[in-house]
């Protein structure tokens, strides 16, 4: 039992190490991935322990002179791939019973601690054994920094050969672990997360178009990692003495902490430092703060660093983003000088002290981000927009970002909304369907109807226009669309002139069909229609149906291909944490 037990936890742990090769997909749900290339590049560890030389920070100015980026690295920037074994349940005839014998035993011992699992009354072993449910591997990546409860994304694989489809599944029972190979053997950790939720498997290429085949038995649950313990960061000194150790938490302390210090010298080689709530969506924005942060915190030291970092700025080829950086990590006392270069011609001086501004809260800084926002010819209007959306404690800026979702530019008027969803603008009506079944963001805009759908971080659909609405004749499912042995449970119909769509749901327990169902043509309300939990209104008619996300999806895409909705369809990005678009190997990144 022990060979048997070391060689499937061998075959997992490479699973989980040539997650690509094997076909699995792993997404970090805290996003910015390719945002946090610029830090990784300055900040890269060497294995698990820290960096025995001084970071890469390089500069012909004054922006990182006396800093504390040159005397630490930083240890804990990688991220823990974890991964384990589960359940997944309401597969109604596709999941299948068969896979290893030594994860058929951890599982029925999870089902018979945790209630709830399956009918009442139903030994594990039936539960195991049923065409309904399915064994499968998970695998996932928990950030750096994560605080327990965060959320992220994990990949699935179905185990055995017997399950034929995860669509429309739940992930149960999962706990995720730290697996090792050694010389010795695997060595297996505690629970660092757990994983629950309802399965995804994208009808879409990486492209965001419609896949004529896809891998039924391998999907995602998207937000469904939770972590378990928070995870430290620490900064390490490349030359370790105590009084130095005691300088940097100091300064920071009294730089960055409330009420609470957040940096403590454990002792004389290493800080421990614990991010503060504020920091926790902009992980990499608050780091760079901190190695831009100068140890001298002396008022006049300080104002005359900003006077000589703004000069640095009509350099001929000035570092916009080392100077804004430091001058950040200056604070408002250099907020004087940062406005004189507001009105500027280049725009990238009027932008980089315009940002400067706006993230140390000066609204005539935000005013000029704005600028950048709306100008089609800036070269940082994407910057501008993302900027603007982090600036939640600015109504205006909200209302900035709110007139972008009008502009001709797709991706544009996405990154715009992507932004103003921080600021719960009422711009954006939010509603969740069936508990997690997906997030429906309706969006008020008088651009070109436009429906974008997320398949990574959180089921989540956004819909451009209130008004936008179906076109008979509709048609779905189509069989020219996808061949892919997708088991369908909704048909929807309307001919030329209709004023209701046609719907036909099939339990997917009982087989049994519905009567024909009458559904609006205004898209928004079909997809709480077809989303939502499934329940009656008084007259006995349903108000909702819900249809798995990853079917929505796909009807949605199916109606915009063949034009029934009037609206560009575009689905967010699927890259796998190996390979870019271009099939060059990627950097690992950290949150």
């Amino acid at each position: 039992m022990r060979v048997a037990v070391r060689n499937h936890l061998r075959w997992i742990v490479g699973v989980c190490i040539g997650g690509v090769a094997a076909g699995v997909v792993f997404f970090a749900g805290c996003g910015g991935q390719e945002e946090w290339d610029q830090f990784w590049d300055k900040f890269r560890e060497k294995g698990e322990q820290p960096a025995p030389t001084p970071p890469v920070m390089n500069s012909r100015g004054k922006g990182l002179q006396g800093t504390i980026g040159q005397l630490v690295t930083v240890d804990g920037l990688q991220m823990i791939q974890v991964s384990g074994y589960g359940l997944v349940t309401g597969l109604v005839d596709t999941g299948g019973s068969d896979g290893p014998e030594i994860v058929k035993q951890y599982l029925v011992k999870e089902i018979r601690r945790n209630q709830g699992i399956g009918e009442p009354g139903m030994p594990a072993e039936e539960v195991i054994g049923s065409r309904d449910t399915a064994m499968v591997a998970v695998t996932g990546r928990i950030p750096a920094g994560a605080k327990k409860g965060d959320r992220f994304d994990v990949g699935i694989e179905a185990l055995g050969t017997q399950t034929k489809s995860l669509v429309g599944g739940r992930l149960v029972l999962c706990d995720l672990k730290l697996f090792a190979e050694t010389p010795q053997g695997i060595i297996e950790g505690k629970t660092l997360a757990t994983a629950t939720g309802p399965v995804f498997v994208s009808p879409f290429d990486r492209a965001g178009r419609p896949a004529s085949k896809v891998d039924l038995r391998r999907g995602m649950v998207l937000s469904g990692g939770i972590t378990k313990e928070p995870r430290r960061i620490r900064l390490m000194l490349t030359d370790p003495r105590y009084s130095v150790a005691e300088q940097i938490e100091n300064r920071i302390n009294s730089r960055y902490a409330g009420l609470e210090p957040i940096a403590d010298a454990t002792s004389p080689g290493s800080i421990d430092l614990d991010l503060p709530v504020s920091a926790m969506e902009q992980k990499r924005l608050f780091l760079e703060r901190v190695m831009h942060t100068t140890l001298n915190g002396n008022t006049a030291f300080l104002e005359e660093r900003a006077r000589d970092l703004c000069d640095e700025l009509v350099d001929l080829e000035p570092e916009y983003e080392v100077i804004g950086l430091a001058l950040e990590a200056i604070g408002k006392i250099g907020l004087p000088m940062v406005r004189k270069n507001y009105a500027s011609e280049q725009p990238g001086i009027s932008f980089y002290a315009g940002r400067t501004g706006l993230r140390l809260g000066d609204r005539e800084g935000m005013r000029v981000v704005a600028r950048h926002a709306r100008n089609p010819r800036s070269p940082y209007r994407k910057q501008a927009i993302d900027e603007l959306g982090w600036a939640i404690e600015m109504s205006a800026a909200g209302e900035a970002l709110r007139k972008v979702l009008d502009d001709e530019d797709t991706d544009i008027r996405i990154r715009a909304y992507l932004a103003l969803r921080r600021h719960r603008n009422p711009a954006i009506e939010t509603r969740v369907l069936d508990e997690d079944n997906l997030i429906l963001d309706l969006i008020d805009t008088t651009g070109p109807y436009l429906i974008y759908v997320q398949r990574v971080g959180a089921p989540r659909i956004a819909i451009f226009g209130k008004r936008m609405r179906c076109n008979p004749p509709a048609l779905f499912p189509d069989i020219d669309y996808r061949e892919d042995g997708r088991e369908y449970f909704t048909t929807l119909t309307a001919e030329l002139g209709d004023d209701r769509m046609t719907v036909i749901y099939r339990n997917r327990r009982s087989g049994l069909q519905s009567p024909r169902l009458r559904a609006p043509l205004i898209v928004a309300d079909l997809v709480r229609f077809l989303g939502d939990r499934f329940s009656l209104d008084d007259d006995k008619n349903p108000t909702g149906l819900a249809v798995p996300y990853s079917e929505v999806v796909d009807i949605l895409g199916a109606l915009c291909k063949r034009q029934t909705i009037p609206a560009d369809f575009v689905t967010d990005e699927m890259i796998t944490e190996s390979e870019d678009e271009s099939g060059r190997e990627r950097r690992e990144t950290e949150y």
